[in-house]
């Protein structure tokens, strides 16, 4: 995924109410700007740490800044979580995310009452034998070593999430829970048991059900984000 435009290179203030974030340009104008991530984004959060904006001026949009990348230890790391279902979407197609290919259609997910806490819905050929394949992304951040951990703290929607999957597979369809980092310095994702136990033991216990666990990491730039790297998971 190309960004649309050139970013802009700042330096951060501090982050604050999960989706707000103050930044200092270059020039040393300072700017509110919009942080797409509800995750805690552990380490990428010091003060002064490089980052990268997107800018869309936009009438009614009072933000007009997107904070895109982070410097990390020298890596870029992307953290824009509305980019993930583009993402999967386009490595679906393109070949690179290999387990999600040969479906006709990929749509968003919802429900009836738009509660749905699930992102995609890949719709088979008419009269295939495959089922339909539900699909909830959830981004990874937290380092420790060469490994990322998940999750990174309790958190309701996770569980939600699982039960939505769970229905699906109980409905006979295809479920699988996308892990995407949205940075290429790690060799694999482990479970973070301290983390969220519960959560943890459910999904194990739905893996072992028929939950597909895939696990990919992405090149990260100042042109664009890309799904490159499948990682491995280790409960």
């Amino acid at each position: 995924m190309d960004f649309q435009s050139s970013l802009y290179k700042a330096f951060l203030i501090k982050r604050y109410s999960k989706v707000l974030a103050d930044v200092q340009l270059e020039s040393g104008e300072i700017f509110s700007v919009f942080c797409s991530n509800t995750t805690r984004m552990k380490s990428l959060c010091n003060p002064r740490t490089e980052i990268y904006l997107s800018y869309f001026p936009k009438e009614n949009r009072r933000l007009h800044f997107t904070w895109e990348t982070a410097i990390v230890n020298g890596a870029m790391v992307g953290v824009n979580m509305s980019r993930q279902n583009d993402l999967v979407i386009e490595a679906s197609l393109n070949g690179v995310l290999f387990e999600l290919g040969g479906y006709e259609k990929i749509e968003p997910a919802y429900l009836s009452d738009n509660s749905s806490f699930l992102d995609l819905s890949y719709i088979p050929m008419q009269n295939s034998p495959y089922p339909v394949c539900r699909v909830a992304i959830a981004p990874v951040y937290e380092k420790n070593g060469m490994d990322l951990l998940f999750p990174d703290g309790i958190d309701l929607i996770n569980h939600h999430v699982l039960n939505q999957l769970a229905a699906a597979l109980q409905a006979g369809e295809r479920a699988v829970l996308v892990l995407l980092a949205q940075r290429i310095d790690c060799i694999g994702i482990r479970a973070q048991w301290t983390a969220d136990t519960p959560y943890l033991i459910s999904l194990k216990n739905l893996c072992d059900k028929g939950l597909e666990i895939i696990c990919y990491g992405c090149t990260v730039s100042t042109q664009g984000i890309w799904i490159s790297a499948r990682l491995p998971f280790m409960f």
